[in-house]
This record gives structure tokens, C-alpha cells and sequence, in this order.
């Protein structure tokens, strides 16, 4: 007499790469053999365990195998582990209107004649809690083992110019002024103000705290500014550089000759013939004629058009119309700009020359390793050689693993276009050329409310959500 077989020689356990699912699949009857029919909950919980799966063995999913009438219950899940929850990344909660955490919505709204006010504080005022990263709790697989959890990232922030960090995580003021963000730091600074527009007998201005022009800054002049600069007139030809964020309010009318540059945001009325170079965001209220703007992160032209020259940006664009009916050359870039390509290879070329000197460092530790265990001691000279160079190798590899960790946040940010798009709220017209790194094209038909993304390695169209 044959003997009979057990169903469980029919079970095969599959487990996921990863030791967070066990699956089970049943294999065909052979057709020459008799089984018998003696599976039990039971029996397959100690057949997972006999496998080496201790953990999130779900029961229920079992008793479907038990009850299973043909091949459609398979394959089954009868184990999940659970999967760590990655800690969230450290913020900022400003303590005074900066109007840094607008959303995209808000900033659409923004009333250009509000963000012309000024946040002043005094002496002890608080300005913004820096919240820590979190931890985040770990995770366990099938085999019961812990899946570590991936600490949020510390955000890069700190006390600039005439602030101080308190124990609470806090930064607060230590004068009176007025109050200037730049892109890692805030600090209070002094305030220049000219009542009036800029002339022969105000100069250009070189200032180490934020900048207030009443009235217009004409060709030819220059502003150079450690904050804010507030430019409540027109802009014509002239150069402005701030560390923070510039505010133009009638607009810049540039003649090709203007460069507007800001640590932080620039902010305008209009644009015309300008060249503009944003650290962050730049917000037009009207419209962009003929000029080259760039952008680290968004462009957001609030009611008007942009027709002609070049736009840049790592992340959005947005606009009512773009292009015009003479279908005027309009180029928009998304993704890496210039300016980012730049700055990578910069910290790239940082890197290899703080790899090269920690190598040095380690050869002259070394060197100096082996004398000491060839004569017993170092001399007093070299005893002072050797303290110079622990010190000089910790700075230098903490000054690396800081600079890998910029290098790596551009490379992860680029890496992700899921966020980068165009978005035309009114009409896209002909000749209008949209690039994404290596691809591109160009609208030879005009186009009402839409967006173009880059997925599936290619550009796309679609209806604007």
C-alpha cells in the first residue's frame, strides 16, 4: 500500500528579498500520489516557524489556504512584517511674518504691496524655533529581526548677525533692526534708507545690513547689500546683489544692461529686458518680457504673460500665458539650471581636494606612528606635529562629511523631477521651446491650460489639475 502524503509537501514559502513578506504558494498535485488531507492552522504556523518566520504571521490569510476551492487563492501573503517608520526631516517655525512658508496657492495671492512691509524687532524678540529631526521607529522582518529606521535630516540653519541660539532651539534677537533670512541663517540687521531714488549725490551703495531706496535706482548705479534690498521705485539699468531677498515694486525695466541678484527671493512688479538671478523663488506680479530669469527652485508669474527670452528653474513655473500671437522665441528650462551645474561641480571639486589633503594627513600620522615605535617617543617637536595633525585630519573630515552632505541633497533633488513642471493657467503659444536636462521640445500649436511634466523619460502634456 502507497503512503499517503502530507499536503504540506504541496506548500512552497516564498520570502521577499527584503525578509518582509512570506508568501505561499501551493505546487500541483502529483497525479501518481495520495495525500492526505491533514493541514491545520496549526500545522502551517509550524511549518512558517520550522522555515524561520517568527514574526506577522497572519492567520486569517490561512485560513483561506484551509478553505481555498481551486487555484485563485494563490499566492497568498501569510506573513508581513512591518516596516520602519523613517524619522522626518528637522524644520524651521518662524516667530515673525517672513512669509517663507507660503504655499504655492499663497504665494499666487501675494499682495505686492504687503511684502514691501519690513519685520522689525528688538532686543530679545524671538524669531524661529528650529525643530529637531526625529528619530523614527524601526521596523521588524518575518525573521524577527529589526529594520532600522532612517534618522530624519538635520536642517542647516543658524544664528547669523546679531541673533543668538537659546537652549530651546530658539533663536532670538540681541539688537534692535530689522530682520533679513538668508537661505541657511537669519540675522538682524542695520537698515540704509534713502528717501528718494538714487543719484549723483547718494552714490552707489555698499552696505552691510539691508538697503531701502524710496524712489528709483537709475541706470548705472549699483546697490551691494548683506540683508534686503527694498526698491519702492522703477529699476532701470543697474546692478543689486543682496545675501537676502530683493523687492522691487513698481518693476524692473532693464534695457538689457540690469542684473538683479538675491541670495534668497526676488520680487517684482514686472520684468522687462532684465537679467535676474533668484537663490529661491522669483514672484512677478505682471508680466516677463525678453529677459533671462533663473531660479533655483520656482518662477511664478502671479497675472501676465512671459514672452521672449529664457526661464530657468529646479522646480515650477508657473504663468497665465506664455509666448504671444507673433509667436515670439520663448525658451523654459526645468530641472538643473546653470547655476546648479555650477555649484555641483563646485562642491565636487571641494571634495576631492579635502579627500586628497585627509590622505596626506593620514600619510604624516602614519609617518609619524612609526618613528615612535621605532625610538619609543617622539621628541617635543614632533609630539607638537602630531597633535596638529589629529586636529587638522578631524577638521578636515568634518568639513568633507559636511560638503558630501550638500553635494548629495543636490544630486537627491535633481534625481527627483516628480515635483518639476510647467503650468500655464491661460494660453501656451507656438514657438515656445520647454527643456528638461537632455530633452526638449518645442509647441508648434497653441495650447490652453495645461501642464508639462517629464515622466517615463519623456515630456508630456496634460490638462492643468
Amino acid at each position: 500500500m502507497t503512503e499517503k502524503k502530507s499536503l504540506l509537501s504541496l506548500i512552497e514559502i516564498k520570502v521577499s528579498p527584503d525578509k518582509t513578506q512570506a508568501i505561499l504558494e501551493m505546487k500541483d498535485f502529483d497525479e501518481n500520489s495520495e495525500y492526505e488531507f491533514d493541514l491545520s492552522i496549526e500545522k502551517i504556523v509550524q511549518y512558517l516557524k520550522q522555515k524561520g518566520i517568527k514574526y506577522g504571521i497572519i492567520k486569517e490569510n490561512i485560513e483561506q489556504v484551509l478553505s481555498a476551492q481551486d487555484d485563485s487563492t494563490f499566492p497568498i501573503i501569510v506573513a508581513q512584517g512591518k516596516k520602519p517608520e523613517n524619522g522626518k526631516d528637522g524644520e524651521l517655525k518662524f516667530l515673525v511674518n517672513l512669509r517663507s512658508d507660503l504655499t504655492m496657492e499663497e504665494r499666487e495671492k501675494l499682495n505686492f504691496r504687503e511684502i514691501m512691509k519690513i519685520p522689525s524687532v528688538t532686543t530679545g524678540d524671538k524669531l524661529v524655533t528650529i525643530i529637531p529631526p526625529t528619530e523614527g521607529s524601526p521596523g521588524i522582518n518575518i525573521l524577527g529581526n529589526p529594520i532600522p529606521a532612517k534618522k530624519g535630516k538635520k536642517k542647516n540653519f543658524r544664528a547669523g548677525q546679531n541673533t543668538t541660539i537659546n537652549n530651546d532651539g530658539t533663536i532670538s534677537a540681541t539688537s534692535a533692526g530689522q530682520v533679513c533670512l538668508l537661505e541657511t541663517q537669519i540675522s538682524v540687521l542695520p537698515t540704509y534708507e534713502v528717501n528718494d531714488g538714487l543719484s549723483m549725490k547718494t552714490g552707489n551703495i555698499d552696505f552691510v545690513g539691508s538697503v531701502v531706496i524710496r524712489g528709483d535706482v537709475p541706470t548705472g548705479f549699483s546697490i551691494k547689500a548683506k540683508g534686503d534690498v527694498r526698491v519702492y521705485g522703477l529699476v532701470e539699468g543697474a546692478h543689486i546683489e543682496a545675501g537676502g531677498t530683493i523687492f522691487i515694486q513698481e518693476g524692473i525695466s532693464g534695457m538689457n544692461k540690469s542684473k538683479i541678484k538675491a541670495g534668497l527671493d526676488v520680487r517684482a512688479g514686472y520684468i522687462n529686458q532684465g537679467m535676474v538671478e533668484a537663490g529661491r523663488d522669483l514672484l512677478v506680479e505682471e508680466s516677463i518680457f525678453h529677459s533671462e530669469c533663473i531660479a533655483r527652485e520656482n518662477i511664478y508669474c502671479q497675472k501676465g504673460n512671459i514672452i521672449g527670452g529664457s526661464l530657468s528653474a529646479g522646480k515650477v513655473i508657473q504663468a497665465k500665458d506664455i509666448g504671444n500671437r507673433l509667436n515670439t522665441s520663448t525658451f523654459v528650462y526645468l530641472g538643473e539650471n546653470k547655476k546648479v551645474i555650477l555649484k555641483k561641480a563646485e562642491l565636487k571639486q571641494q571634495l576631492q581636494e579635502l579627500n586628497e589633503n585627509i590622505q596626506k594627513l593620514k600619510l604624516l600620522g602614519d609617518k609619524l606612528q612609526h618613528i615612535e615605535e621605532a625610538k619609543g617617543s617622539l621628541t617635543s617637536k614632533e609630539r607638537i606635529m602630531l597633535l596638529k595633525q589629529k586636529h587638522s585630519l578631524q577638521s578636515t573630515i568634518t568639513s568633507y562629511n559636511e560638503i558630501k552632505e550638500e553635494h548629495d541633497e543636490y544630486v537627491e533633488k535633481m534625481a527627483d523631477m516628480s515635483q518639476t513642471k510647467l503650468a500655464v493657467h491661460g494660453i501656451l503659444y507656438p514657438n515656445v521651446e520647454v527643456v528638461f536636462g537632455k530633452y526638449q521640445r518645442k509647441f508648434l500649436n497653441e495650447h490652453k491650460e495645461i501642464q508639462v511634466v517629464f515622466k517615463d523619460q519623456d515630456i508630456t502634456v496634460s490638462v492643468l489639475e
